[in-house]
């Protein structure tokens, strides 16, 4: 999705449900001259009230927001504010919230152990049309690339593989696993067995730890039948 240009200068909807994150934000955005206002949201019911009843340039969402999961508000936020830019915050760096944040394909991410300057190159960025994301987070999915990326494509587990290895997180045995999947458990261990071997792990616990730490499994995602 591109960035679109909002409507300058800018009126912002600050989704967080840490009040003094918001007060804080919210300090530093009104001192731009770039920001025409800036509004805040402290749990998802508000914003779902007051996306519905204003129209925002740009939205800083917090991944975690109370009563709802940030990630999911985007397509909502996106058609009732067609023309919202999105930045998500979040204060969690490991792996699978690295790859989530890049899937869910927001206009910014800025990490909260970053600076507030983060936060004014964020808006400065939205202005100009540009996508942002600040240096910590930069860091941080540069670095995985650097030391996964050839192991994991070299050694990146099949689509059914890494269905069984979510499973397995879950902690269902071959037995449902098959049920799930509607194959044998033979196939089952077989793809057990590809993993185990794939992810160089000595045991379940560790092959599982080893999904984690190179983003083939989800954290906290329930599987929908």
């Amino acid at each position: 999705m591109d960035v679109v240009i909002p409507t300058f200068p800018l009126e912002i909807l600050i989704a967080d449900d840490h009040a003094l994150v918001c007060e804080g934000m919210r300090t530093v955005l009104a001192a731009m001259p770039e920001v025409a206002s800036v509004d805040i949201a402290l749990t998802m019911d508000e914003l779902l009230h007051k996306i519905r009843a204003h129209t925002y340039g740009l939205c800083f969402l917090d991944v975690e927001l109370n009563g709802g999961n940030g990630l999911e508000m985007m397509p909502i936020i996106r058609r009732s504010n067609r023309k919202a830019s999105i930045v998500l915050c979040t204060m969690h760096e490991e792996i699978w919230t690295l790859h989530a944040l890049i899937k869910a394909n927001p206009d910014g991410v800025v990490l909260k152990l970053s600076g507030t300057e983060c936060i004014r190159e964020a808006v400065l960025a939205i202005c100009k049309g540009e996508k942002y994301f600040c240096p910590r987070f930069r860091q941080l999915y540069g670095r995985l690339d650097a030391s996964s990326g050839q192991v994991l494509k070299r050694n990146r587990p099949t689509p059914r593989e890494m269905d069984v290895l979510q499973a397995i997180a879950e902690g269902l045995s071959s037995v449902e696993i098959a049920r799930r999947m509607y194959v044998s458990e033979n196939t089952v261990e077989t793809y057990r067995k590809n993993l185990m071997s794939k992810l160089e792990a000595k045991n379940v616990a560790d092959m599982v730890v080893k999904g984690i730490e190179r983003g083939f499994v989800r954290i906290g995602m329930e599987h929908k039948e």
